[in-house]
């Protein structure tokens, strides 16, 4: 939700324009509406802890990276918050952890968990926004527009929006379309022990969509994610799988993801039609997404056209 009532207006305070890697100095105070209806009051962000890999690597793009004191553990990227201390994981927060770092303002999306630790941090006084998570691009460029309205540049937000849009529209831009429209399925696994699928209003379907592929799980129906079995995934018969590079080792490789009852059987894996790449880059929803989209138009495009 984009709620933004400045006190103080950004213009006048950034004075002339600077490139997206600069650091700025924010408005005195803000107020912000966030996506789970509280409204925050942001009057300091010299120590921001982030609490999801976008997010970090958003903030940084906007100017504050100097501010980042903390991140959770899916931040990868820029190298400068990789290492950064890591008060956990934002989808099972630890208050203590993030009050530890003595943080003025802390940024989470609707992910965050739990409500209770989300309570105890807004009541030791440090203000607590959650941000919508995107499941299309412009929900993204909502995002960052949003996320730019907390920390107060609202103008640096509208620059690396049309940023972003443009890396995407070059990137879908520069090739033709695939030889076929190939059913793609997403598996994310830690292990045997951990499979699911995704489906529709998850960060892969529009990277799946857009480079010309049909995403399975959501023609399946299914929303979200659900525990994968192997009749679900013949029936779905995808052309290609997408696993994380950290799942498809905690496997034992592609031997042994094609050894779990139902990959074998699939066009994907019958033609080893397996793809692989890093949770933190594949299934981060943020700046560098045109990057990830690229990546996957020309391996589709290897697999496929062999080209």
């Amino acid at each position: 939700m984009r709620v933004r009532l400045s006190i103080a207006l950004a213009a006048l305070l950034l004075g002339g324009a600077c490139s997206s890697d600069d650091t700025v100095e924010p408005p005195a105070a803000n107020t912000f509406v966030g996506a789970d209806g509280v409204e925050s009051e942001i009057e300091d962000t010299s120590r921001i802890v982030t609490l999801a890999g976008d997010l970090t690597e958003a903030v940084w793009k906007l100017g504050f990276g100097d501010s980042v004191v903390a991140t959770d553990v899916t931040t990868v990227y820029p190298p400068e918050a990789v290492g950064l201390p890591v008060v956990g994981v934002g989808r099972f927060l630890p208050a203590e952890g993030v009050l530890a770092q003595e943080p003025t303002l802390v940024i989470g999306d609707t992910q965050t968990a739990p409500l209770e630790a989300i309570e105890q941090i807004r009541s030791a006084g440090v203000p607590v926004v959650i941000l919508e998570v995107p499941t299309t691009f412009e929900g993204l460029y909502d995002k960052i527009g949003d996320l730019a309205d907390v920390l107060g540049v609202p103008e640096r937000g509208d620059d690396l929006t049309q940023e972003i849009r443009s890396a995407i529209e070059a990137a879908l831009g520069t090739t033709s379309p695939l030889d076929m429209q190939p059913g793609i399925a997403f598996v994310y696994s830690r292990g045997p022990d951990v499979m699911l699928l995704f489906g529709s209003e998850m960060t892969t379907q529009p990277l799946i969509e857009a480079a010309g592929g049909i995403d399975v799980g959501a023609a399946a129906g299914i929303i979200g994610t659900v525990p994968m079995t192997p009749e679900a995934l013949v029936a779905a018969a995808p052309d290609v799988i997408i696993i994380t590079s950290e799942g498809l080792q905690a496997l034992g490789g592609e031997a042994g993801l094609l050894a779990i009852p139902g990959f074998a059987e699939t066009p994907a894996g019958r033609e080893g039609r397996i793809l692989d790449y890093p949770e933190g880059d594949f299934l981060t929803f943020g700046p560098r997404i045109a990057e990830s989209l690229e990546l996957l138009i020309s391996d589709l495009r290897s697999l496929l056209d062999g080209q």
